[in-house]
């Protein structure tokens, strides 16, 4: 029973093998064993209990140690472009825990690289530091990408003439992700962000607004009576 289920997953495996980036990548420094393809994975900056837990649920669908190192290739190719790791690595182990076809991991991992990369691009072309804020943006701004969020809202946003913080911004976008996610138009969602800004709201001040918003969206009230409001009311 084991091998025949051995057998169906290496099948399935060998699709992954096959796609041009993922093989390219893989090649590059194939890991020899479980040990090695362990600290392969801690290298990139992941938490040693959550790789353990992915390479665990990779054996358990019967993975062997190379075509695991193929499946977690999205990883190492966001490392190698100074992408955040962590925020491919999030997208396989939602697909693991879900018991998510391989696959389609795969394919979901490789469009969060790709969302990574248009995110990184947003960034830097307001502000080209690096840093541990600076990824925290990039990933805020990925996430608010695959919400729904335009890509010329956040240009606009980051490239406003006053002084770019990052602290401020990371609020703002994570703000925009959830109003977004509510279902507002992202209209009212950049008039909204653009207030916070203009109002040099911190977080707990912007939190209320959105809030307060997402309670009057909720009950059915349109956004200009809850704009008319939000101001006297997050005040």
């Amino acid at each position: 029973m084991k091998k025949k289920m051995r057998h169906k997953v290496g099948i399935g495996m060998a699709g992954l093998l096959l796609c041009g980036m993922v093989l390219a990548n893989h090649n590059i420094n194939p890991s020899k064993d479980w040990k090695a393809l362990r600290e392969k994975n801690i290298k990139q900056g992941l938490d040693a209990e959550r790789v353990d837990s992915a390479l665990s649920q990779c054996r358990k669908k019967g993975m062997t140690v190379h075509e695991a190192d193929a499946f977690l290739c999205p990883v190492y190719t966001a490392g190698s472009e100074s992408l955040p790791p962590e925020c491919v690595f999030i997208k396989i182990e939602e697909g693991l825990a879900k018991q998510v076809d391989p696959a389609r991991v795969t394919v979901a991992a490789e469009a969060r690289l790709d969302c990574i990369r248009r995110a990184s691009r947003i960034v830097q072309s307001a502000h080209s530091g690096r840093g541990g804020e600076h990824s925290h943006l990039v990933q805020h701004t990925c996430m608010a990408l695959e919400s729904g969020l335009p890509e010329e809202v956040l240009e606009e946003l980051f490239n406003r003439p006053e002084s770019f913080r990052y602290g401020r911004m990371i609020h703002v976008v994570e703000a925009g992700e959830t109003l977004q996610l509510a279902g507002l138009s992202w209209q009212d969602v950049q008039h909204v962000m653009n207030d916070c800004l203009d109002r040099d709201l911190n977080r707990m001040e912007i939190f209320r607004a959105i809030d307060f918003i997402l309670a009057e969206h909720r009950k059915g009230r349109d956004f200009t009576a809850i704009h008319a409001e939000l101001w006297i009311r997050a005040d």
